[in-house]
């Protein structure tokens, strides 16, 4: 099997280096410095919702976007490397388990990184909701390329 280097692959790769780093600099935020950056990020929906929570609704609400947050930033890396893989390969039929497998594994270095990080922890649980949100957006990437083609075969066929 032949990998093409071309100026595609090369700009996709480059964007998932990118996003690896973007991770990478959250991850090496302390316990404080996350926890405002969640903070913040409630107080924006409160304010957009016009929603004022009480202190135990605005504690599940913090650790629900916490945990979105993992699953998002997850799954944009395994759609970034299926996109690095796609333009590499073409369609080979296993882009899609080492677009998982390769985000899988980041997220489990993204956890022993946070072992080292002033309060945070490394844990099984985040690898797990980060790999859930690798496979999500895989099987939505998934359902919607079997969609298109299954469109673009339709328009053809009138």
């Amino acid at each position: 099997m032949k990998i093409k280097y071309s100026r595609k692959s090369v700009a996709f790769f480059s964007i998932t280096f990118i996003w690896m780093v973007v991770i990478f600099i959250f991850s090496a935020q302390n316990g404080d410095e996350s926890s405002d950056t969640s903070g913040f990020l409630l107080g924006l929906l409160c304010d957009i919702f016009r929603i004022e929570p009480s202190p135990e609704d605005a504690s599940m609400m913090s650790f629900l976007i916490r945990k979105a947050a993992h699953m998002t930033e997850f799954g944009v890396l395994a759609l970034l490397w299926l996109g690095t893989l796609r333009s590499g390969l073409r369609k080979a039929l296993w882009n899609y388990p080492a677009a998982f497998a390769l985000s899988s594994f980041y997220a489990a270095t993204d956890e022993i990184h946070q072992l080292f990080v002033s309060d945070r922890a490394g844990q099984v649980t985040d690898w797990l909701i980060d790999s859930a949100g690798a496979t999500v957006f895989l099987i939505c990437a998934w359902i919607f390329s079997r969609t298109c083609a299954g469109t673009a075969d339709n328009r053809n066929d009138a």
